[in-house]
């Protein structure tokens, strides 16, 4: 699902993509849905304005609508200026991915 914010003269200051998705337990994790915040992205003009909390807001709300009982969010190692807000929203990391080129 792609939300989008927009400003009071209709343009596009942000958006995000979600999706909502079961998951199956496993030895650590019990079976549950979870809404998974793929992709965030606001324009600089709107940064620290509000549009990207009110955006993970809304990805709750989907998230909650579905019956989730989490919401679930990736950002790149590299990306240390988005790591802040995440954590200021509540988000915090639950799990490292490592990669190597082949």
């Amino acid at each position: 699902m792609l939300l989008v914010s927009e400003s009071d003269e209709g343009e596009v200051v942000g958006y995000t993509f979600c999706r909502v998705e079961g998951r199956e337990g496993s030895l650590v994790t019990l079976p549950a849905s979870v809404v998974s915040m793929e992709h965030l992205a606001v324009d600089s003009a709107g940064a620290r304005g509000g549009v990207g909390a009110a955006l993970v807001e809304a990805v709750r709300d989907v998230g909650r609508r579905a019956g989730c009982r989490r919401l679930l969010a990736s950002v790149w190692e590299f990306n240390t200026a988005a790591r802040p807000f995440y954590e200021a929203i509540g988000l915090r990391p639950m799990q490292v991915r490592m990669d190597q080129p082949l």
